[in-house]
């Protein structure tokens, strides 16, 4: 337990490192998510994000074309990041069913590690921000259906390709709700509940409930 208490800061840390740079224009970026996730998208002001900055107006215009480039932007870096972390996850090693584990995983310490990022991409954009950013929305939610696609291939129960959508509404449902709730440093704990919900339609109970305790077993070795 020790141990995994050690390590999660130091991998949250990383996850920050691929996320944000010491520049105006990021430092922009991250500003316009951290009030979107306090304040909602609707009542953020550009003044505001320059007033958390320190940055001038004209270098924001210089960058964005308005609020809703900027905060778009933070959308698309955590979507980037989001495939970037789920792909890492992939290793050749492991068996499908695993790898999707892994990157479920991935996904979530990675929401974990950026809060504001995730409810932007996760909460606003799927309903306040207009359709572009529900497009970046439910391009989030294709790279969770790729992933479990491929591991689907393997499946031991026949199901229609339809049930892959129904599969991940649980989890994005989950995910939504502590989003929201601000309890974000808690989507990593729902990992076994995750997995069990996403492979429980194409594998048997058992094989289900094995994967499940995977996943509480990677939890208490502290990944």
């Amino acid at each position: 337990m020790g141990s995994q208490a050690a390590d999660q800061p130091e991998r949250r840390q990383q996850l920050n490192q691929g996320l944000l740079a010491p520049t105006e224009r990021e430092r922009l970026i991250a500003a316009m998510a951290a009030t979107c996730a306090e304040k909602g998208y609707a009542a953020t002001e550009v003044a505001e994000v320059l007033s958390r900055t320190g940055v001038q107006r004209k270098v924001f215009e210089k960058n964005f074309a308005g609020k809703a480039d900027c905060a778009l932007s933070a959308v698309d870096q955590i979507l980037a990041e989001t495939t970037r972390a789920a792909a890492s996850a992939f290793r050749p090693e492991l068996a499908d069913w695993e790898k999707l584990l892994r990157g479920v995983q991935a996904l979530l310490e990675l929401f974990a590690a950026q809060p504001s990022y995730a409810r932007l991409a996760c909460i606003e954009a799927r309903g306040a921000m207009g359709a572009e950013a529900y497009e970046r929305y439910t391009a989030g939610i294709r790279v969770l259906i790729a992933m479990l696609d491929r591991a689907r291939a393997y499946a031991a129960v026949s199901a229609p390709a339809s049930a892959t959508r129904a599969a991940i509404g649980g989890p994005e449902f989950l995910i939504r709700r502590e989003l929201i709730g601000g309890r974000a440093e808690r989507l990593p704990q729902l990992l076994p509940d995750i997995i069990y919900g996403t492979v429980v339609p194409f594998l048997d109970q058992q094989e289900a409930l094995g994967y499940a305790e995977l996943a509480r077993e990677i939890l208490r070795n502290g990944g």
